[in-house]
């Protein structure tokens, strides 16, 4: 399990390069709904990185952030993703 400070830094989506520190910037940033405002961090239309960012996102709106989740989230999509390219 990463510390908080680490998983802030941890990349969020590729697509974007956002961390997952300048993703919660952006989503307090703004008062779009969550399409809008995955826009501004991800920079494209994919759905790699939508389930941690609709989390993400979630947790923002109610004030309270679960850093472990988010961790977990971004690990299952590298994973995902590093399956599909090995060919499994």
């Amino acid at each position: 399990m990463s510390s908080k400070e680490e998983i802030l830094r941890m990349q969020i989506c590729e697509c974007g390069e956002k961390s997952v520190a300048q993703a919660i910037d952006i989503f307090q940033d703004t008062s779009l709904p969550f399409k809008k405002a995955k826009k501004l961090v991800t920079e494209c239309n994919k759905t790699c990185c939508r389930t941690a960012l609709v989390k993400l996102y979630d947790m923002q709106q109610f004030g309270k952030y679960d850093y472990n989740e988010i961790e977990m989230l971004i690990e299952n999509r590298l994973e995902r993703t590093r399956r599909l390219i090995e060919g499994e």
